[in-house]
C-alpha cells in the first residue's frame, strides 16, 4: 500500500499522541488532503539529513498516524494532533507529491504463543517499569499511583516506549523488532540498564538536596 511519509526526529509508537506544528508548504498540502480523505500518514525517524526541507533519509520502519485534531492558524499553518495506529516497513520510496510518499507493508503485530521466554520477559517488564517510573519521578520530587499496564505484549511495548528516557535510536530499535517475544525481551534489557543509571542519578539528586547520600528504593 502507499502512504504519505513525514520524517521527524522522534519515534512514534502505536497509541502514542503526537502534536505537530505544520509550516512547510508540502506538509500543509498533505494535511489538507488528509482532512479531505480521512487517510493516514506515516511518521518515520530521520536517519540522516535535515528535518526541514528535502533530503531527509528515514529509517525503514515507522508508524502510521491518524489526525485527531487540526487547527489552522494565521498564515495558513496548522496545529495538529495525531495518534499512532500501526507499524510498517518502507518497501520503496516514491516520487514526492509534493511531500514524501512510499510503498509500505504493515508489520505483523500478532502476539504469538506465550513461550517461557516471553512470560519471563513480561514478568520482568511489569516488575521493573514501575520501579523505573518511581525513580524518574523522584528526580523532580514527584510520586505516582499504581500503573495499569496493557496485557498484550506488543501493546505493552508500544505503551511504555514513549516513557523511556533513552535516545531515539533505542526507541527505533524497540519499534523495529517484529516478534513480540523479542520486543519484550529487549524492553526488559533496556529497563534493567535504565534502572541502574537512574538509581545513580537519584542518589546524586538526594545528595545535593539533603547534603548526604540518598538511598534509592
Amino acid at each position: 500500500m502507499e502512504l504519505p511519509l513525514f520524517p521527524l526526529r522522534t519515534v512514534l509508537f502505536p497509541g502514542m499522541r503526537l502534536p505537530l506544528r505544520i509550516f512547510e508548504e508540502r506538509y500543509r498540502v498533505m494535511v489538507r488532503e488528509l482532512l479531505e480523505n480521512g487517510g493516514e500518514f506515516g511518521v518515520v525517524l530521520i536517519r540522516e539529513g535535515p528535518e526541514v526541507g528535502p533530503g531527509a533519509i528515514p529509517y525503514d520502519v515507522g508508524t502510521a498516524a491518524r489526525l485527531e485534531s487540526c487547527e489552522e492558524t494565521d498564515g495558513g499553518r496548522y496545529l495538529i494532533t495525531a495518534r499512532g495506529t500501526w507499524r510498517f516497513r518502507i518497501d520503496r520510496l516514491l516520487p514526492p507529491r509534493p511531500y514524501p510518499f512510499g510503498e509500505v507493508t504493515p508489520l505483523d503485530d500478532a502476539d504469538g504463543p506465550m513461550t517461557p521466554r516471553l512470560k519471563a520477559a513480561l514478568e520482568t517488564v511489569r516488575a521493573t517499569f514501575p520501579l523505573y517510573f518511581r525513580l524518574v519521578l523522584s528526580l523532580t520530587d514527584q510520586w505516582a499511583r499504581g500503573l495499569d499496564l496493557p496485557q498484550r505484549p506488543h501493546r505493552l511495548v508500544d505503551f511504555l516506549g514513549e516513557w523511556l528516557q533513552v535516545g531515539e535510536d533505542v526507541k527505533q530499535r524497540l519499534l523495529e523488532i517484529e516478534p513480540a517475544e523479542d520486543r519484550v525481551a529487549y524492553l526488559a534489557e533496556v529497563l534493567d540498564d535504565l534502572i541502574l543509571r537512574t538509581k545513580d542519578a537519584v542518589i546524586e539528586h538526594r545528595r545535593k538536596k539533603y547534603g548526604a547520600l540518598g538511598i534509592a528504593n
